[in-house]
């Protein structure tokens, strides 16, 4: 079909925007892979401008990786926090979403009030640290899995993917015996992967980028996540003590520690998205829409 005048501007357009938005995005990360494999004595001659490496170098990842052993230990506690975390949120935030999502809920409405609540109204900063600190939850290894384990967003788009769910199939199970956890388990969850996909993804990007909790509740550096050594790695004019404790000869230059650390630390997610990136825009969508 041949377009109209209009919609050749209008498709032109949202090309052009798209392809903008892509460099956007693309090219500072670019950047980073370039910085990182490129010699640093390459690096100051082109003032830092490097986006197309004229030379390779693998020294600060080499450096990382075999000195770092502060690295190796958080990508653990990270990975641990993450599988466990979206494990716990997942089947949080399922229950919720599959109660709230029947009607015959007494005081359903008054319930899913107080969930919308605490997105608008939340009890802040220093009144949360005071509650963990109080539980004795500070500097343990489970407290950064509970304090992340639910959030309403993403129960009330579960929820509304369940209530287009068919009352008919659940009421066939509950006459056959059923109980509401195996009606849960066996018949609303396999049908909800799309939704439950796109929300694991949601708890998976927030645990693996989670640094600001691990400031205000991790001391201990050997707890500490990978965010929290790659923040403080950016974050400092040079790398941190137990790096360079670690070092038995002259650490590379701090720039180039930086952008390898970066590009270690997004990988796994940049790996796993790829695969689930169906599933999480079927999921948010339907969700979205039937509610």
């Amino acid at each position: 079909m041949k377009l109209t005048r209009g919609e050749s501007v209008f498709v032109t357009t949202n090309y052009i925007l798209l392809t903008v938005i892509t460099l956007i995005i693309i090219v500072p990360f670019w950047y980073v892979i370039s910085v990182s494999v490129t010699p640093y004595h390459i690096f100051s001659e082109k003032n830092g401008l490097v986006l197309f490496p004229t030379s390779f170098s693998f020294q600060y990842y080499e450096y990382l990786l075999k000195e770092g052993s502060m690295i190796y230990n958080a990508y653990g506690i990270t990975i641990r926090n993450t599988v466990f975390g979206v494990l716990l949120a997942l089947i949080l935030t399922a229950t919720a979403a599959y109660a709230l999502a029947e009607k015959k809920l007494p005081g359903r409405r008054l319930i899913m009030l107080f969930f919308v609540f605490t997105m608008l109204f939340k009890g802040g900063m220093i009144p949360t640290y005071i509650t963990i600190k109080s539980l004795g939850l500070l500097n343990t290894d489970y407290v950064l899995i509970l304090v992340m384990a639910y959030t309403a967003f993403n129960m009330i788009i579960m929820k509304s993917f369940f209530e287009g769910i068919p009352e008919n199939l659940k009421e066939s199970a509950a006459i056959d015996g059923a109980s509401e956890l195996r009606i849960l388990w066996r018949i609303v969850l396999p049908l909800s992967m799309p939704v439950i996909a796109s929300i694991g993804l949601l708890y998976l990007v927030t645990y693996w980028n989670d640094f600001f909790n691990a400031l205000l509740y991790v001391t201990d550096w050997h707890k500490a996540p990978v965010q929290l050594v790659l923040r403080t790695i950016i974050a400092s004019s040079s790398l941190p003590p137990e790096l360079l404790e670690a070092a038995g000869t002259t650490p590379p230059p701090t720039i180039g520690i930086q952008m390898a650390a970066i590009v270690i630390v997004a990988l796994p997610m940049m790996i796993i998205y790829p695969f689930v990136q169906k599933y999480f825009e079927q999921g948010m969508l339907i969700g979205s829409v039937k509610g």
